[in-house]
């Protein structure tokens, strides 16, 4: 699938806190954004949001041994 390989392209370009900035922010917009227009389909950019900002969680941090 084409999503995957430009999903996966993306998470490689950005560092971890930029796609924690990124991934918040668009999550941030898309519930400002429904609110103020709540006929729009804003799921897309909150499911983009929560997808950029929870692939920058690193296992390893918080891994015990």
């Amino acid at each position: 699938m084409a999503w995957k390989t430009k999903l996966i392209a993306f998470r490689q370009k950005l560092t971890r806190r930029q796609r924690l900035v990124v991934g918040g922010a668009a999550f941030v917009s898309a519930q400002v954004w429904a609110f103020s227009y709540p006929s729009q389909p804003w799921l897309y950019l909150l499911i983009l949001g929560v997808i950029v900002f929870i692939s920058a969680w690193s296992p390893e941090t918080y891994r015990k041994g």
